[in-house]
């Protein structure tokens, strides 16, 4: 991964006399290509694109010196990069569609970002579980119940690892669904009851088939996993091509997660980023997304045009069994950064 893809330059305009090119690293899968392409062929500035799989990889290639020009951070590091003073500001309400996005979105940002300044929301999907149904029925010996248990409960995950169960290399978003299934918030525990968590989820180890948030969709459409905890985009993508996958949002809750467009303070090119993202404020681009990825977009504008136009747009909202992010204290955060390398190698935990 983290290779660049650069959009071709097909023409030049205005915003080219200041500079011809930016650098945007953004997740996996994400975009489509297209869009990149028409960008370019508007503006003139030609998009050297990178991708990558998880949050905490942006993280270090800001911290490395990497030039970027936009990066999309996820709600639980958003506030931090804000925090240790890696993003700049850019006025980013003040941006033409920046009044079509989802109240509920914008207030869902407006801890880490009241004066909407930062980011501009790109799409919101929510975590659950992608299930092989056929497979995973066969394991079980009757229904799939819908249930984090399936990923948490050890009598479960003894009868399903036969089949191949997943977990997401998302450290935070991990141990947030751990914890709300045991009843908890991930911002309201302390170290001790991490370092339990923690110490549970190596446990459970053995019977996770691998932690990493690519290889599963490709497995699950081969057989070769039944149940994975799930980006939405990536189940429904699977169902769209007609493969036995269904996304289950359990009734513990599914956990909500918002993408965010962001300069980063050292960019070299904020004007051309700026121009980037009030090319995705379009609902018509937003729109274009949204159907290429199978998320969500906070675009009310795109979205009522998805709704219009395209039937196979499977439109969620924000309800009550979805639950936000909420950042671990200090000390948790250590605990968990420290641990997971152990959880994603399948270390066992210290016995006492």
């Amino acid at each position: 991964m983290n290779k660049w893809i650069t959009a071709p330059l097909l023409a030049l305009s205005v915003f080219s006399v200041h500079a011809e090119s930016i650098n945007v690293a953004n997740w996996n899968d994400y975009i489509d290509p297209q869009v990149l392409e028409s960008f370019t062929k508007e503006t003139g500035i030609k998009v050297n694109y990178q991708t990558y799989d998880e949050d905490h990889e942006v993280y270090e290639l800001l911290h490395k010196g990497e030039q970027l020009d936009v990066i999309v951070p996820s709600t639980d590091n958003f506030g931090k990069l804000i925090g240790e003073g890696m993003l700049q500001p850019y006025a980013a309400a003040t941006l033409p569609g920046f009044e079509a996005l989802e109240p509920l979105i914008l207030r869902r940002l407006s801890a880490a970002d009241p004066a909407r300044v930062y980011g501009v929301p790109y799409l919101w999907g929510s975590i659950g579980l992608a299930v092989n149904v056929p497979q995973a029925e066969a394991a079980l010996g009757g229904p799939v119940p819908n249930t984090w248990g399936l990923v948490f409960d050890k009598a479960l995950l003894q009868k399903l690892s036969s089949c191949g169960v997943t977990l997401l290399d998302s450290p935070n978003d991990v141990l947030s669904l751990l914890v709300n299934y045991q009843g908890r918030a991930l911002g309201s525990v302390g170290e001790n009851y991490a370092a339990r968590a923690l110490a549970y989820l190596r446990e459970l180890r053995p019977h996770y088939r691998y932690v990493d948030s690519t290889r599963y969709v490709d497995d699950l459409s081969a057989g070769k996993a039944c149940v994975s905890m799930a980006w939405a985009g990536d189940a429904l993508a699977a169902a769209a091509q007609g493969l036995p996958v269904k996304f289950l949002q359990p009734e513990e809750g599914a956990l909500v997660f918002v993408d965010i467009l962001t300069i980063p303070k050292a960019a070299q090119n904020p004007q051309g980023a700026q121009a980037f993202i009030r090319y995705m404020l379009r609902p018509e681009v937003a729109a274009q997304i949204a159907r290429f990825t199978h998320y969500q977009t906070p675009n009310l504008k795109a979205r009522a045009e998805l709704e219009a136009s395209d039937d196979n747009f499977q439109a969620a909202e924000l309800s009550a069994g979805m639950f936000g992010y909420q950042a671990p204290r200090d000390g948790v955060a250590k605990l968990i950064d420290a641990a997971w390398p152990a959880v994603q190698a399948g270390q066992p935990a210290a016995r006492r």
